[in-house]
């Protein structure tokens, strides 16, 4: 078995057994790493979530931290902070712009056959509390989370 269908069965097993699948991608020349959902919607009717630039085993726990609260009926919604997701902080969930689909989550498209599905990226702050989107955010994170979708007080119209 190649590698592609041991991963395809890997991820339908996981979506069966726990109702969804974590995807991590590696840190590259071309941006940093990040992980994410598929199956959250299948299973739940919830978005999937993308968290960008923490440690790939924090964002597997993280997503599937997520995924338990989800399955226990809480709906995380786009444009709302949300408390101790991340021991102490305050994530920003926020819905991703399906132009950014075929860059992260190619694995979600695959899965869904195309963008019809809702994505959320998670968005968390630096240890003293800045968001990505304030001024104070330290200039040498500045590509380390960028923002997929609206920042807060932002028109989504």
């Amino acid at each position: 078995m190649n590698y592609t269908a041991a991963l395809e069965k890997r991820l339908l097993s996981d979506i069966e057994q726990y109702g969804w699948h974590v995807i991590k991608v590696l840190e590259d020349d071309l941006g940093p790493s990040f992980g994410y959902s598929i199956g959250l919607y299948h299973t739940f009717d919830h978005p999937e979530i993308i968290i960008i630039g923490l440690e790939l085993d924090a964002i597997h726990h993280v997503i599937n931290r997520l995924g338990d609260a989800i399955r226990e009926g809480i709906s995380f919604q786009p444009g709302q902070f949300y408390s101790n997701i991340i021991e102490n902080v305050d994530c920003y969930f926020t819905l991703v712009d399906t132009k950014f689909y075929s860059e992260y989550v190619s694995y979600a498209q695959s899965f869904y056959t195309g963008n019809e599905f809702p994505l959320l990226q998670c968005i968390y702050p630096t240890l003293s509390g800045t968001y990505p989107w304030q001024d104070e955010w330290p200039t040498d994170l500045k590509n380390t989370q960028p923002i997929l979708g609206y920042k807060p007080g932002q028109n989504i119209e």
